[in-house]
């Protein structure tokens, strides 16, 4: 099985202002939706990820990274590919492929280049599995289940952490807890899918941490830019870049205990932690009991739009004061993700406030 990764000499960074404890053993990165912005056929990779570079280098314990699909632009060609690979290269660390849709459109060109898109590696005893859900309607099935039922099945017992990495929202399901959340896309996907059928309860019966990392959000205001989950044994991450306002990758630290720990960052603002921690969106614990109210509010200082996120809560109603006091936007939200449009407010600082049935938050919000 060929274990595709590109090859490069690794270069030796010194540790910089971001450099983490020492307690960390390494690190890797997921970026999704790498082309970016829907339309646009940028020479390589999103500009906003590539500006970022600098700081990946910058921090030594990040051994490699995962792009989580739709790395190149719809109907890729040699050149789109060369571009990525020239992007790469220029970043100095390894980098795997988890492909999407739009990199399997000419999966012949992709296999000819890379080889197999369903593989597994081992890094510092935890195991590495990428899966190519393009295969079968978004079904892991056939050869490619066969495969990654026997590669954990070979591996368990002697690694720690299991990541399985792919590029769609494998765990959304119409009516279930994820169904809120908006992926980029649904295309290819069959009517039924085996995800919570087979996948999730033959991960979930291992005594292994298994992550499943997926890269198939933030491309435009549609989609949500992010999400997390865990429970049990398992846990859950998606994230992805395009639109501009949300866009951001995840880091994911491992320490010497084998503890996993999350950095969300943000591309659009010097403010690399202007979401604040992944950890603080998990869905589960703020779905069980309806009383829990859990309000994100970004970019926050904001330009053209401001993003709410809110859990538990029923219909929420959102309006925004300036500071005299002043109602200048009231709008009411069914669901736990609503988009404000800023364009028509004038730089300065506002009071956003949100209350449900339950529950009432002032935030205060900065326009610039």
């Amino acid at each position: 099985m060929n274990k595709f990764l590109i090859t490069i000499l690794m270069i030796v960074f010194a540790s910089g202002i971001y450099a983490q404890s020492d307690t960390i053993s390494y690190s890797f990165f997921i970026a999704g939706h790498t082309y970016g912005k829907p339309g646009v056929n940028n020479i390589g990779l999103h500009p906003p990820f590539k500006q970022k570079f600098e700081y990946i280098r910058s921090r030594s314990e990040i051994k490699f990274g995962v792009l989580t699909g739709d790395i190149v632009f719809p109907n890729p060609v040699a050149q789109d590919w060369d571009e990525v690979d020239a992007d790469i290269a220029e970043l100095g660390l390894p980098v795997y492929f988890a492909v999407g849709n739009h990199d399997m459109e000419n999966r012949p060109l992709y296999e000819s280049r890379y080889g197999d898109t369903y593989y597994y590696f081992i890094f510092h005893n935890d195991l590495f599995i990428v899966l190519d859900p393009n295969i079968d309607a978004w079904n892991i099935s056939g050869e490619q289940l066969q495969f990654m039922k026997k590669t954990v099945n070979d591996n368990y017992e002697t690694v720690n952490n299991i990541f399985v990495l792919f590029h769609q929202f494998l765990w959304w399901e119409k009516g279930n807890i994820y169904s809120h959340l908006k992926p980029n896309s649904f295309a290819g996907k069959a009517d039924t899918i085996n995800f919570w059928s087979e996948i999730e309860p033959f991960f979930h019966q291992l005594p292994n941490k298994v992550f499943f990392l997926a890269g198939d959000m933030g491309a435009a205001y549609w989609s949500s830019d992010f999400m997390y989950d865990s429970y049990d044994n398992l846990t859950y991450v998606c994230s992805g870049m395009g639109e501009e306002i949300g866009d951001n990758f995840v880091i994911i630290n491992i320490d010497s205990a084998k503890n996993v720990s999350y950095d969300l960052i943000c591309l659009n603002t010097d403010e690399l932690e202007c979401f604040g921690d992944l950890t603080d969106y998990r869905i589960s614990s703020s779905r069980i009991a309806d009383h829990l109210w859990n309000v994100k509010v970004y970019p926050n200082p904001a330009t053209d739009f401001l993003k709410i996120r809110f859990s538990g809560q029923g219909e929420a109603d959102i309006r925004m004061y300036n500071t005299a006091g002043q109602l200048l936007l009231h709008e009411l939200c069914n669901s736990s993700f609503k988009t404000i449009d800023l364009s028509d407010m004038k730089k300065g600082l506002y009071l956003l406030s949100l209350t449900s049935n339950l529950n009432q938050e002032t935030i205060k919000v900065v326009i610039q």
